[in-house]
Order: structure tokens, then C-alpha cells, then sequence
């Protein structure tokens, strides 16, 4: 079927991406030639199917576990003349298999820019079906170019480059092959007569791995009732070139390092009788390689230093018993062993509680039921975190921001006075008490008895994760399925990796470390917000804030004012500010004598 030629006025195309949903097709408006798009009829012959591996095409699990492939009715390759950079057409061109195994003949329709000759090349990519419908995994993409770092964004016209998202799958072959087995290949017409295009695909050239798992369990008993999968420091999102069929280079804001795999609705994952559950991501050489198996309450972990995946191939393993891994001490990150979790103040069904919260991801009000205002009710709203909350108001059984050195009072959060608001007390007061044990580290006066002592952290601690440690934006899920973002930190022992600013709202650039901070893998500092002095309120926690939420952390060296770290979407700074304010506190490990400290019951089931 022919498609009608369409004209954009010239302005269109000087308005932000944004924007050009607003320009209305104008045939008549613009005779500029070089907006015209030429449509052909594309018929392009595919080779005979593959049967064996490694796997092409449309994929499938065979009785004995071995992947097969086949061209599939109805199975759809994108088309894109390669050159064509300015078409900015609203969708891709498609051709569609009209024949089902041997040799697959496809058909379409081409749009091109600047016309086809037999000296133009066409790129293919596979699955054309993944770049269609609400649920796609390819996804065209601008390149941004207001900072040093390069990062691209959606776009809703046709471009040169794409998205290939990886990150959510089901562990099935079938699956893959229809959303994730993204292949490309090249190719310059055998012929063009007129309006039509005769092409021989060749063999398309896979660009992902695929991965079958199969697990045991501590008893060596293959893994049943797996109610999620999580493969961590594995690239599950990168930006293709459609041109060249390569991945782009230096673009970190865009690589997603996570995939989460959920089984279809109403099963669950098992590796009983030798069943495989696969992953298709991008192929590369990864360091700390972390798999996640979510059974019931356990959490059974793998960690692998390093592991290297060739493009184009299926691997297989069998990762055998697995490991309940436990929370540690401390996650050590620049030499310094933060405390896996900040400091809190919590109580429930009377049972009071001064430490080291039970999980990294830890914020007050972890789950609170809002409405689409996001204003805390009783029923009828959406169970969040307080992250997104607009009257968030401490109260003190449930309470992580403290100001500097108070101690006795650091639970009157209103109308202090009296000189109770915070310690007045200059230099370095980590470990500090004053004489009447009022004032000074609260870290420490909590924790000083335990097996496990901590302390506030100085400022030069605070200052090796804003000046040197890896971050990216982040986000763990909660034991009540709430979502808490922060800046996850790791070891930098070369060139940086520092992914923040994020600008708000964009929670596409935050990456789900939920399985490696429960592997103890990196610190996890949750955006907290702050209390300005003598007030229960609490700003800047907000994530939908358009002026942008921030984590505010206190050090423990003052002057007239106290050191902080501040980060979030709009933040990345290293400033004084006044010890009134009450903030964060994130401890670090100050001994541990190998005994494990009494649980606080309420704190048992929390992972």
C-alpha cells in the first residue's frame, strides 16, 4: 500500500523534540523538496531457517532444553535506509514474513528521505514487532548535548539511533526471541525497478547473549518456587546505531547495569527436571556479577569477579548451591566501612529503637498510602514512600534526620529553645560526648556498648564519595514493595564514574540495586531531604518536586556551621550548613568484636 508523501513546515524542525507533536501536517504549505519521503514496496528474501545453535531468529526451547529457530509467520524485521538521518518519520518502515520456515520471502513498505538506488544500503533490524505497541524494547533516541557526558532521550520520529531495553523479561525463550533477540545486518538492493526494491537479507548478525540458568539450593537440590530473578552488573539497556549495527561508546547514562526477570503471571521459575530460565542482555566482559533468586523469604545470592559473554552466543550454567546471603557490618567503599543502613530513631508495639536501620534503603515512612495529590490517606490512594509525599511531618516513633550534636532533646522536634536545638561545639566531634551526655556524637552515645560500635562520619570521609567514589543514580524496592531512589557508591580505582545530576523526574535514569545492596556489594545513601530547625516538616524529599528533591548528610566536623553532602536530581555539592537543620546520618563501623548485637524483633523479617 502506497503512503501519501508528507510535508513538515520548515519551523517544525527548529522547535524542541518536544514540541513537534504540535506541528500539523501542511502539504500545501511547503514545496522544500528535500522534506519529501519516498515510499517503496521492499521485498527482501531470507535465508533458510537455522535449527541448531547458535540460535537466530525466532527462538523456542526444544524437549531436550536446546534452543531452536525458525522464521515465524507474521514476524516482522524494522527497515531503515542508512544515510536517511533527517526522514523524522512518526514510526519505522516494516516488512513481515509471508511464508512460515525454509525459505521466507518478507514484504513492505520503505520510506526514504533521498530516494533508493542499488548503491544504497538498508539496515535490518529484528524483532520489528519490539519497536510497535506501548510494551516496546526499541525505542528511537535523540543524542543530548548540554553537558560534558553523552546521554540520549526519546524521541517520537524516526531516527538513526535506538534504545535496546533489556531490562524486564519473563525467563523464557519464546519471549526473548519475540522482544529481546535483537539481530541487525546490512545490505544494498540486488535491484530497483521504480518504486520497487528487491534485497537479500543474508544472515542477520545477533547483538545480545543469551544466558540459561539453572539453580540448586544449599542442599544441592535443584530450585524451585523462584519468584524472581536479578542479574546485576550485566548491561540491560544500550543505544544502538542502526547505521553500523555497533553500540555507542562513553554513553554510561544511557547502560542500564540490572535485569530483573519475573515469570509470566501465575507460575513460578524452577530449574526442577533441568528447566533453563533465560536472559538475553548486551554481550561484554562484567566485573562483581551478582545473581539474585527470590524464593519465599530467602534471598539466595551468587557472586561471580568476573564473567565474559561474546556476542552472539547462548551460554549455560549451572549455578549450584546457592547462598542466603546475610547483611554485614559494613559495605566498604574508599577504604571506609559505612554501616548498612542510616541512623534511626524507631519504635512499634512499644518496643523503642536508637541505631542502624535494618536496610540500606531505609527512610521513615517507607510505605504510606497516598492519593494522586500525593497527600497521605487512609484507603483508596497508592502504597509509595515517603519520597513522594507532599505533608510529610515527622513523628518521633519513626524519624531519620537528626541535627548536630543533640542528643537529650533529639527527640523534641518543635520548639526547642533553651539552648537544646544542637552543640554549639566546633572541630570534630565524632566519638564526642560532653560532660552531661547531652551533646555530641548520637551515633556513638546509641551504639558505644554494642558488639558493633559506629560513629558519625568526618568530613573527609563524607568528601571521598562526593570527590572520588563511582555513583549512579539508583533505587531499591522496600520489604512493602515501595520504591526508595538515593546515589548507589562503589570503589573507584580509575576513571570515575559520576552519573549525578539526574534533573527531576527523570526516574529512567535510576538503576534497581535492590540484589546488590542486599549482597552487601555498595552503599546505598537514600535521598532523605531535611528539617529546617524547630520544625516536624519535611522538605526536599519529594521526588516529583519539579525544583528537585535532595539527600542532605551530616559529617561530623563543624565550624560555625557543620560540613554536608548534598546530592539528588539538581544537586551535587560539598557545603556548610546550619547545625539546626536536622539531616541524614549515614555511620560508619568503628570496631565489631565478631558478636552479633541483640535484633530488634520488629526489624526480624526485613531483608
Amino acid at each position: 500500500m502506497m503512503k501519501k508523501n508528507v510535508l513538515f513546515p520548515v519551523a517544525c524542525f527548529l522547535m524542541a523534540a518536544p514540541l513537534l507533536t504540535s506541528c500539523h501536517d501542511d502539504v500545501d504549505s511547503s514545496t522544500a523538496e528535500n522534506t519529501t519521503i519516498h515510499t517503496y514496496s521492499l521485498v527482501a528474501d531470507g535465508a533458510n531457517a537455522l535449527q541448531q545453535e547458535p540460535a537466530t531468529r525466532a527462538l523456542s526451547e526444544d524437549a531436550n532444553h536446546k534452543i531452536k529457530s525458525e522464521w515465524g509467520r507474521q514476524d516482522s524485521i524494522l527497515a531503515y535506509v542508512v544515510g536517511d538521518d533527517g526522514l523524522q518519520a512518526d514510526k519505522y518502515s516494516y516488512i513481515t514474513n509471508k511464508d512460515l520456515g525454509g525459505k521466507s520471502r518478507f514484504a513492505g513498505d520503505i520510506d526514504s528521505k533521498k530516494g533508493i538506488t542499488t548503491n544504497s544500503e538498508i539496515a535490518f533490524l529484528y524483532p520489528g514487532k519490539a519497536a510497535q505497541g506501548n510494551n516496546r524494547t526499541i525505542t528511537p533516541v535523540t543524542e543530548v548535548k548540554e553537558r560534558s557526558s553523552l546521554y540520549h532521550e526519546a524521541s517520537n520520529k524516526t531516527q538513526n539511533r535506538v534504545e535496546l531495553k533489556l531490562t524486564e523479561q519473563d525467563g523464557t525463550a519464546e519471549t526473548i526471541g519475540e522482544r529481546f533477540d535483537f539481530q541487525w545486518t546490512k545490505q544494498k538492493p540486488k535491484k530497483v525497478e521504480g518504486k520497487k526494491v528487491d534485497v537479500s537479507l543474508g544472515e542477520l548478525k545477533r547483538i545480545v547473549t543469551i544466558w540459561g540458568l539453572r539453580f540448586t539450593d544449599e542442599n544441592n537440590r535443584p530450585l524451585e518456587n523462584i519468584d524472581s530473578i536479578y542479574i546485576s552488573n550485566v548491561k540491560g539497556s544500550d543505544i544502538l546505531d542502526l547505521d553500523s549495527g555497533k553500540y555507542i561508546k562513553n554513553n554510561e547514562e544511557d547502560e542500564v547495569m540490572n535485569i530483573v526477570l519475573r515469570p509470566k503471571t501465575g507460575t513460578k521459575f524452577s530449574s526442577k527436571g533441568g528447566k533453563y530460565t533465560y536472559v538475553a542482555f548486551i554481550p561484554g566482559a562484567y566485573t562483581d556479577v551478582v545473581v539474585t533468586a527470590y524464593v519465599g523469604g530467602k534471598v539466595l545470592q551468587r557472586s561471580y569477579d568476573s564473567l565474559n559473554f561474546e556476542t552472539g552466543k547462548v551460554y549455560r550454567s549451572d549455578i549450584l548451591k546457592m547462598e542466603d546471603t546475610q547483611q554485614k557490618a559494613f559495605v566498604e567503599v574508599q577504604g571506609i566501612k559505612w554501616a548498612t543502613g542510616n541512623f534511626i530513631h524507631y519504635e512499634e508495639n512499644g518496643q523503642q529503637y536508637w541505631g542502624i536501620a535494618p536496610a540500606q534503603w531505609w527512610i521513615s515512612n517507607r510505605a504510606v498510602m497516598l492519593d494522586s495529590r500525593g497527600k497521605a490517606v487512609t484507603s483508596g490512594g497508592i502504597l509509595q514512600s515517603s519520597q513522594f509525599q507532599k505533608d510529610l511531618v515527622h513523628k518521633v516513633e519513626d524519624i531519620d534526620l537528626f541535627r548536630y550534636g543533640s542528643i537529650a532533646k533529639a527527640l523534641k522536634l518543635t520548639g526547642i529553645g533553651d539552648g537544646g536545638d544542637y552543640w554549639g561545639q566546633t572541630g570534630n566531634i565524632s566519638k564526642q560526648l560532653s560532660s552531661d551526655g547531652k551533646y555530641g556524637d548520637i551515633v556513638w552515645y546509641y551504639t558505644k556498648n554494642n558488639h558493633r560500635k559506629y560513629r558519625m562520619p568526618t568530613g573527609d570521609e563524607l568528601k571521598s564519595l562526593y570527590e572520588t567514589a563511582h555513583v549512579i543514580p539508583a533505587y531499591c524496592y522496600t520489604d512493602k514493595g515501595t520504591v526508595v531512589y538515593g546515589a548507589f557508591f562503589t570503589t573507584n580505582n580509575g576513571t570515575r564514574k559520576k552519573l549525578f545530576p539526574t534533573k527531576a523526574r527523570r526516574y529512567d535514569k535510576y538503576t534497581n540495586v535492590t540484589a546488590l545492596v542486599r549482597a552487601n556489594k555498595g552503599l546505598f545513601l537514600p535521598i532523605t531531604g531535611r528539617r529546617l530547625a524547630r520544625k516536624d516538616e519535611v522538605g526536599y524529599r519529594d521526588m516529583s518536586y519539579g525544583l528537585g528533591a535532595y539527600g542532605q548528610y551530616m559529617a561530623s566536623t563543624s565550624a560555625v556551621m557543620c560540613d554536608n553532602f548534598f546530592f539528588g536530581p539538581t544537586e551535587w555539592n560539598f557545603a556548610k550548613a546550619p547545625k539546626g537543620q536536622a539531616t541524614a546520618i549515614r555511620p560508619v563501623l568503628d570496631s565489631d568484636d565478631g558478636h552479633v548485637d541483640t535484633p530488634f524483633a520488629p526489624f526480624a523479617n526485613i531483608k
